[in-house]
């Protein structure tokens, strides 16, 4: 079992965008957090789990805002081949946000070898 937290504002997933000349992209900001996730993860990882994981997300949040699945496809996309090979691994899952003013924002993840 391997645990972690991610400091600052947790960033939710955004539907990815067309550019101007049409192709296909996701927004900077949610990849800067997927990227803050995966050099976080690489600090815990030696080699991405094989096979079925479990996965923990607790969300922590100052203010509301975003939707929780949203959150956790932006950490799962952030932890592929770090955590594990691919998300599809994730065969349990849990998850939740915490809204309450003065919190200290952020995301703790657990994830386990099933």
């Amino acid at each position: 079992m391997v645990s972690f937290t991610i400091p600052g504002r947790p960033v939710p997933k955004q539907r990815p965008r067309m550019g101007k000349k049409g192709n296909i992209y996701t927004p900077k900001k949610c990849r800067d957090y997927e990227s803050a996730v995966g050099w976080t993860a690489r600090q815990v990882f030696k080699n991405p789990y094989d096979g079925p994981v479990s996965l923990q997300v607790r969300i922590y949040l100052a203010e509301a805002g975003g939707d929780l699945d949203n959150y956790v496809k932006s950490i799962q996309d952030g932890l592929n081949g770090i955590a594990w090979r691919d998300d599809r691994q994730i065969t349990r899952l849990k998850a939740s946000k915490t809204v309450r003013p003065g919190e200290t924002e952020r995301a703790e993840v657990v994830i386990q070898k099933l």
